[in-house]
């Protein structure tokens, strides 16, 4: 797990700025404290690395790493059966001097080319300088849990791990992307889109291979969800298959030459996890759960829930099973005392806007988990492949029951949701998901609603992109599989961002065992009805965990979320430092020609008096103006300060 930077001269006689090279790969050194390293080829490339030492600590695994004076690498990630692939390379000749994945990867691609990455098991992102052919192979992971940022600028093809290394290399590109920004504020869409915030900067897009050689960039795509499903396993068989393959994605993500620990909260993901690693390994591992206070949060924030009294907050139910598991309890208490702080923080390392305010507890939570240790495995991954968001999952599960005519499941399936979920709440949220499968009715809603009018025409003059890539999913047509393709597919890709950024911000290397390809894989042929059944999501992985997860666990009517209480953050006015509503009313704000004052004022008066929740649209917007100051205005005064001058 690294941070890793390059430069790759598309056309002679481009020169390296080998000092401004080391100071850009200075920026993303939180990603590798342990070892930092370049090697430069000529006029040819330049590339640079920053090392997080998990596997095989010694320094000849440092990289850049280079094999039969031909290849070398810059890999950012994990390929966790490296040992299963070195001995099947060691069989066919292959020669190691290293104990670690990266020298696996490198043969790997001295072997079999392009074709490697079929073989892989991980997570990664990594760029391969060829010399004898002068070319550059790059690659990112299957569902984009490791970043690769690239640009071309003035004749090189530039790439990284994080966007702030092209921009300290390169000032030029530190333009904003309106288009990016405008659909961020409008549906939300984020790091899912091959569009950075950046104008000039791309995301290489998850499951996708990029080639550069004679002045060329040539993207290809080796990775497809399956097109067909199972027709033959029933769901007993189905449950005792995927608890072998989940069992296999934890114990090889368990590799690591150094401590690990794992996130906790009261679901069935999470806890699954736990409850695998103790049984595979018992030794006392760190477990560190973000604690809530309940009374913080205000009745819209509870409107989810059929209980209106229910404590938002984990704890407990995390507590107790790591007593009973001899894990390591940390609890971190969440702090919202500063927002505007804690959110500039937050966006430093996200290198774009934030819509999720669960953000700010899940960096705390890593800043106080690298006192103990340097891995951390997670549950993430599981929502998306199962079912588990069931808000919005169980309105094409009950339409796909009605259209087979099962009456009596459906009414079932809508009693039992209706036990833990709020009825208002859920509709609300199949209109949403409607909306954004239909672009005309989420225009209407935006219209209706008012929200246009805060934006300017720089935001609001923009087409509406796809909230996912054209991902089509061959051969499943239901209502409930489309669904989790957009979720999959989508927002998933997004919240790997997110997690990737701020676990990397700390120097912890985050691996979701949901995301092992052979899961996913297995997961995605079965019929939807094995995912949502009577009313609860993720039915598969909770039958598969009998045994394994205790009952109270798995038995709850709900999962509450990693719900933060933001709401009155925009109510409250500033005490001291600056809070966010003096920083969207600032006049360095409205000025920048984002925002309409008017508007703004609207929306705020609004949410203050309780007629509408629009505390998660001022949070997003917040975030906006945060990242220009931080990204657009420093550069502009790095560059040119009477400017900034202009708009302070």
């Amino acid at each position: 797990m690294c941070g890793i930077f390059g430069i790759y001269n598309l056309q002679r006689g481009r020169a390296f700025d080998e000092a401004r090279f080391a100071a850009a790969l200075a920026r993303i050194r939180h990603r590798g404290p342990d070892a930092e390293k370049t090697l430069r080829f000529a006029d040819k490339a330049l590339f640079g690395h920053v090392r997080l030492s998990i596997i095989d600590l010694d320094a000849h695994s440092d990289q850049p790493m280079s094999i039969l004076d031909r290849y070398t690498v810059v890999f950012n990630g994990e390929i966790f059966n490296y040992i299963e692939l070195r001995r099947e390379l060691q069989a066919l000749g292959a020669r190691f001097r290293t104990q670690g994945d990266t020298e696996v990867l490198l043969q790997a691609y001295a072997r079999w080319g392009d074709e490697c990455v079929r073989r892989f098991n991980g997570m990664w992102a990594f760029a391969i300088y060829d010399r004898l052919r002068n070319s550059l192979f790059c690659s990112r992971d299957r569902f984009g849990e490791k970043p690769f940022n690239y640009a071309v600028h003035d004749g090189q093809f530039l790439f990284a791990s994080e966007i702030k290394a092209i921009v300290g290399y390169q000032p030029a590109l530190a333009e904003p992307n309106h288009e990016a920004i405008a659909n961020f504020c409008r549906t939300s869409v984020g790091a899912q889109h091959a569009g950075s915030w950046f104008k000039n900067v791309m995301r290489l897009p998850a499951g996708h291979n990029l080639h550069v050689h004679d002045g060329s960039i040539r993207l290809d795509r080796y990775w497809r969800y399956p097109s067909q499903p199972s027709q033959t396993v029933g769901y007993a068989e189905a449950a005792e298959q995927y608890r072998a393959l989940f069992d296999d994605a934890v114990r090889l993500r368990m590799r690591s030459d150094v401590p690990l620990g794992l996130t906790l909260s009261s679901g069935v993901d999470s806890t699954a996890i736990a409850c695998t690693m103790q049984r595979l390994d018992a030794s006392p591992h760190h477990s560190f759960t973000a604690g809530f206070d309940p009374q913080a949060y205000q009745a819209s924030e509870l409107a989810p829930y059929a209980d209106r009294g229910l404590k938002i907050d984990e704890a407990g139910i995390a507590t107790r099973l790591a007593g009973e598991l001899g894990l390591q309890a940390h609890v971190i208490s969440t702090d919202y005392s500063d927002l505007v702080g804690s959110l500039d923080e937050v966006l430093k390392h996200l290198e774009s806007g934030n819509s999720s305010p669960a953000v700010l507890p899940l960096m705390q939570v890593m800043r106080h988990a690298r006192r103990h240790v340097k891995v951390l495995l997670e549950g993430q991954g599981a929502d998306e492949l199962l079912g588990g968001y069931i808000v919005s999952a169980i309105w094409p599960a009950l339409l796909a029951l009605l259209g087979q005519g099962r009456l009596g499941e459906a009414g079932t399936s809508m009693r039992q949701f209706l036990q833990g979920h709020a009825l208002s709440y859920s509709l609300k949220m199949a209109l949403r998901n409607l909306s954004n499968d239909v672009p005309s009715l989420s225009t209407l809603h935006q219209r209706s609603a008012g929200l246009d009018t805060v934006y300017a025409p720089a935001l609001r003059d923009h087409r509406r992109l796809r909230d996912y890539p054209p991902l089509p999913a061959e051969g499943r047509t239901d209502a409930l599989s489309r669904r989790l393709m957009q979720q999959h597919s989508g927002g998933l890709v997004n919240l790997l961002h997110y997690g990737d950024a701020l676990s990397m911000a700390h120097g912890i290397e985050s691996r979701m065992p949901f995301l092992d390809h052979r899961l996913v894989e297995f997961a995605w042929r079965l019929p939807s009805d094995f995912k949502v059944r009577h009313g609860v999501g993720k039915a598969l992985h909770r039958d598969a965990m009998r045994g394994v997860v205790p009952d109270y666990v798995l038995d709850q009517k709900v999962k509450l979320g990693f719900t933060t209480p933001i709401a009155q953050q925009f109510k409250d006015s500033a005490r001291g430092a600056a809070g966010p509503l003096d920083v969207l009313f600032d006049e360095r704000c409205l000025r920048r020609g984002l925002f309409e004052r008017q508007g703004l004022r609207r929306i705020v008066d609004d949410h203050r008096q309780g007629r509408h929740d629009h505390g998660n649209l001022l949070y997003r917007l917040l975030s906006v103006e945060l990242w220009f100051r931080r990204f657009i205005d420093d550069a502009t005064a790095a560059a040119r300060p009477e400017l900034l001058a202009c708009t302070a």
